[in-house]
């Protein structure tokens, strides 16, 4: 699924379409966000034309303009590198695109060396889910993320020590426990990490 380690990335479309093959709609999310509320309704919407991602980030990086002249194919699609990214830390998506996302899947191998950044999956994937009719609208549920470093120093010493606090409670008594639980930072956290400052 990694292209022989070339691209660890390719692991998460390869899965999301496994997954798939097992069920109508998906709804993923990365392991660095987390529901702050109740998101049952996330697979409202979700359709053969229609999918879920966390958010459009705009143009890519310069990088991506290294495919505009390389005739690479996303399906029937030439990639340019000037296609909107979206954000894959969310994504619902319908099993009707599996040939969708088989496509993004194989364009990444062809990006492999020739883009120098490590965000080809979600940007193969927007684009596969933008093509031929299809849309892709952002989420809008109540979850947060914590994929910076500043973040995720935070986030893990605080996810440690509620597991170290409760480690011996079921799985009703965690839900509870963690629904008030915060890994979010605060106006002193933020101040105690200053040494670091990434938001």
């Amino acid at each position: 699924m990694s292209f022989g380690n070339r691209y660890l990335f390719g692991i998460k479309a390869a899965g999301i379409i496994e997954m798939l093959r097992r069920c109508e709609r998906l709804f993923f999310m990365d392991t660095d966000m987390y529901p702050t509320g109740d998101i049952s309704h996330c697979f409202d919407g979700i359709s053969s034309s229609l999918s879920t991602m966390r958010k459009c980030e705009g143009t890519p990086k310069p990088a991506y303009r290294e495919i505009e002249d390389k005739g690479f194919l996303l399906g029937n699609h030439r990639l340019t590198g000037r296609e909107p990214m979206w954000n894959s830390g969310v994504l619902g998506v319908h099993n009707a695109n599996i040939p969708a996302l088989t496509e993004a899947y194989h364009a990444m191998e062809q990006m492999i060396g020739v883009v120098r950044a490590h965000t080809t999956e979600q940007f193969c994937i927007g684009v596969a889910l933008s093509n031929d009719g299809r849309k892709i609208r952002r989420h809008r549920l109540p979850i947060r993320n914590y994929n910076t470093r500043g973040r995720k120093l935070f986030a893990r010493r605080r996810i440690d020590a509620f597991f170290e606090a409760n480690g011996n409670l079921d799985a009703a008594q965690l839900r509870k426990q963690a629904a008030a639980y915060r890994v979010w930072r605060g106006p002193l956290d933020l101040l105690l990490q200053r040494g670091i400052w990434h938001f």
